[in-house]
């Protein structure tokens, strides 16, 4: 399963070419193009705030075609572990960062993104960047 991030999410709808292609290129290969319910909020707050109604649109047809993963008690328990391993080394990141991480683990996906830096230390994550 192929996670999309929400970078990529944005890459997409502001026409990447890059990013079109090896969707296009996954989607004939008949791969399983997933989100996490996290990186569905984090676009559609940021379209709501730009008040930006045709890419909400258009975003939300994107999403008729796309499996969401969402958080149960499994993904939670996943996360707090990420979260624990990570400040017992001294090392933070975004709680929803860890969501995104924790929902692609327990769904053995993986994650694709242009932040590497969010994600990097967290060991058990498989990152690919289209970028």
């Amino acid at each position: 399963m192929i996670f999309l991030d929400t970078d990529i999410i944005s890459y997409f709808f502001n026409a990447n070419t890059k990013i079109k292609e090896k969707l296009i290129e996954i989607i004939n290969n008949n791969e399983n193009i997933c989100m996490t319910i996290i990186n569905v909020y984090e676009i559609l707050k940021g379209l709501k705030w730009k008040y930006n109604k045709n890419k909400e649109k258009q975003f939300k047809e994107f999403l008729e075609n796309i499996t969401i993963y969402t958080l149960d008690d499994e993904v939670i328990d996943i996360a707090t572990d990420i979260y624990s391993n990570l400040r017992k080394t001294g090392k933070t990141i975004g709680d929803a960062d860890i969501l995104i991480a924790s929902i692609v683990i327990k769904n053995k996906g993986y994650l694709v993104s242009n932040n590497l830096k969010h994600y990097e230390d967290i060991k058990q994550l498989k990152l690919v960047n289209w970028l």
